[in-house]
């Protein structure tokens, strides 16, 4: 009895294992046809189902119901893949994250989906070269604008600015205030600026350095500043400068926290 019971339980399992899941096996190069080593394969909830070798190649398994998967690298942009059932052996090729400077967003998707539009191409060549198997991919992919994004940040932007220069107009010589840094402590040295905050109060930074403001450039939303505090050092180096008390600073309130006192 109870080895009938062990078989039936194991039989489910191999059933289960079976046809519950598929093995996938492909390889990713980028949009040059260069391999592209350890990129990262998640789940659309961004679990971490696999990574590809040093040679572009990978295998996974996949569950029956998951068509949707994430490739992700560094220096590349994340490639959305649908997989349909009958799809095999996966090949993906992975577009380079450019830094795109001043330029619309509706300009910067215009470049991206120009080559985007020769993903099928690349994929012959590909093939030609011998990296893929297949001359056309089999896998599902729509191109993915960064407009609406980007969008949304300019506008937080936009508005964060605005809070952060009537923050700005209100602060006059003399005043006090705390600023907020991250530190390398095994070299005394600043190395991390944190950005308008407009809920953050001093408890939720690690260090301040106190100070009372002796200059303005109202222009640039620049503050200079006179410490007073920095326990517990003596000294610190910031921007290759090295501050000390009663020594003043330029700090540039357009980009970066301010404590108001």
């Amino acid at each position: 009895m109870n080895f009938n019971i062990t078989y039936s339980i194991l039989l489910f399992f191999c059933i289960f294992s079976a046809f519950g899941q598929r093995t996938l096996s492909g390889r990713v190069v980028d949009e040059n046809l260069e391999i592209a080593p350890l990129v990262t394969i998640y789940d659309k909830d961004t679990t971490e189902i696999g990574k590809a070798d040093l040679d572009g190649y990978f295998e996974i398994e996949l569950p029956k119901e998951t068509e949707k998967i994430i490739f992700a690298g560094l220096g590349y942009e994340w490639a959305t893949i649908t997989i349909p059932n009958d799809c095999k052996t996966p090949e993906i090729i992975l577009f380079f994250e450019y830094t795109y400077d001043f330029m619309s967003s509706k300009k910067i998707d215009r470049l991206r989906k120009k080559r985007f539009d020769k993903l099928t191409e690349l994929h012959f060549q590909a093939f030609k070269k011998g990296l893929f198997k297949t001359d056309k991919p089999c896998v599902n992919r729509n191109f993915e604008p960064y407009k609406p994004e980007l969008d949304r940040i300019a506008k937080l932007l936009k508005k964060q600015a605005k809070e952060n220069k009537n923050d700005f107009k209100d602060l006059e010589i003399g005043d006090s205030l705390k600023i907020p840094f991250g530190l390398d402590t095994s070299k005394k040295k600043i190395n991390t600026y944190y950005s308008p905050c407009k809920n953050c109060t001093e408890e939720d930074y690690k260090y301040l350095i106190e100070g009372v403001i002796v200059g303005e450039n109202r222009r640039k939303l620049t503050l200079e500043i006179k410490i007073v505090e920095m326990t517990p050092y003596d000294s610190l180096e910031y921007r290759g400068e090295i501050l000390s008390i009663d020594s003043t600073f330029k700090y540039e309130m357009k980009y970066f926290e301010v404590i108001i006192e």
